[in-house]
């Protein structure tokens, strides 16, 4: 009995040895062939390093498309900003000037992270000109209300692409020709509801789309309350102005300002009238997505 017993231990002892062998020559070949297509894969990188191309600009296909979606890549794209800049860059302050060289350059959001931009026009015609494609020059004014001074980034379309080529920074002109000057009138009136609430006409007029039909506009009239639950987020320091060629005078007792964002679908207008040498806010657009 005991040797039926040795003999079946020496067997189990037999065949696990084998089993571990057979085990560690597949753990081999395995990792034998896996070394053989990391090494294909390597030689394959390489030879794929031998062929690559260097693009030094990547375009998006939609980035001139128009000015707006220029402007979306210009602010947002670090090296996209850097490649449409003509460098040296020139800068001034009042009668100094610099030029900065694409080395000097820092990257400008010029946007704050709410991508809010405004533009300003004085009659409802001149809002067409956002849309034309004939526009080669525009003019973005960044328009500090406390302190009363202009940043001008000036662009220029050459070669069917927009490029920054100046920036300028200049005190303000202030005068109440006919009455408030609006832009005194802008800073008090988005910062002060009580203020703001007095310079509302009755009725005001509301156009938004239509909940029912999204082609559709619906006109109405707002009463005091209900302006401020829809009233759009209204900048208190500080306002752009996109010039795609409009005028504006200080003359003007009319002045149309629309509240727009980069890439999020906002889109608000505000239609104001100066009557008796006061500003009136009279009409508000609610058109966006």
């Amino acid at each position: 009995m005991k040797n039926i017993l040795l003999g079946y231990v020496l067997l189990l002892m037999v065949v696990s040895c084998v089993g571990q062998q057979k085990r560690s020559e597949s753990l081999s070949d395995e990792q034998g062939i896996e070394l053989v297509q990391a090494d294909s894969v390597l030689a394959s990188d390489e030879g794929l390093s031998d062929t690559l191309i260097v693009v030094d600009e990547v375009v998006p296909t939609t980035a001139d498309a128009s000015f707006i979606d220029f402007l979306y890549y210009f602010t947002s794209d670090e090296e996209f900003q850097h490649s449409r800049i003509l460098f040296p860059v020139s800068f001034y302050d009042d009668t100094a000037v610099t030029r900065l060289t694409s080395d000097e350059w820092v990257f400008d959001p010029m946007f704050d992270s709410d991508q809010l931009y405004t533009v300003i026009f004085d009659k409802e015609e001149d809002l067409e000109l956002e849309n034309g494609s004939s526009t080669t020059s525009v003019q973005i004014d960044w328009i500090y209300l406390s302190d009363y001074h202009i940043r001008r980034y000036y662009f220029e379309l050459k070669d069917d692409r927009w490029y920054l080529e100046a920036v300028n920074k200049e005190k303000m002109t202030r005068t109440k020709h006919g009455g408030e000057d609006f832009y005194d009138f802008y800073h008090r009136f988005a910062s002060d509801s009580i203020f703001q609430s007095e310079r509302l006409s009755e009725p005001l007029l509301f156009s938004t789309v239509d909940p029912e039909d999204e082609f559709s506009v619906l006109e109405t009239t707002l009463e005091r309350g209900q302006w401020f639950a829809f009233r759009p987020p209204m900048p208190t320091e500080k306002l752009t102005n996109i010039r795609y060629g409009q005028k504006e005078t200080e003359e003007s007792n009319t002045k149309i300002v629309e509240f727009k964002g980069l890439g999020n679908g906002l889109s608000n207008t505000l239609y104001f009238r100066r009557v008796h040498g006061k500003w009136k806010l009279y009409k508000f657009e609610d058109l966006g997505d």
